[in-house]
């Protein structure tokens, strides 16, 4: 996904919504700026994952406060579903 922000006067940017919800970023989301050169990255810092054992004993990945594991695996398929039917798709 590529998107064009701009900067207002304090030097502020927003994120479009989709690259948010994408990236499952919210308020208080932390990035990392690097700069290369004339250049420069954010990178999401991801809070560390908690593993837990399920009953069976396999591990499950749980997630960490804020984040809807269900809700990003939900996503993930309808993106997926909508790549995979678009060829299919009448015009």
């Amino acid at each position: 996904m590529t998107a064009t922000v701009t900067l207002d006067k304090a030097g502020r940017l927003v994120l479009p919504k989709p690259v948010r919800d994408q990236l499952h970023l919210r308020a208080g989301s932390k990035l990392r700026l690097d700069v290369m050169g004339d250049h420069m990255e954010l990178t999401q810092e991801v809070p560390e994952v908690k593993i837990v054992q399920k009953k069976d004993g396999l591990p499950v990945v749980v997630g960490w406060k804020g984040f809807d594991a269900a809700k990003a695996v939900r996503e993930m398929r309808e993106d997926q579903v909508a790549r995979l039917d678009a060829p299919f798709r009448k015009k």
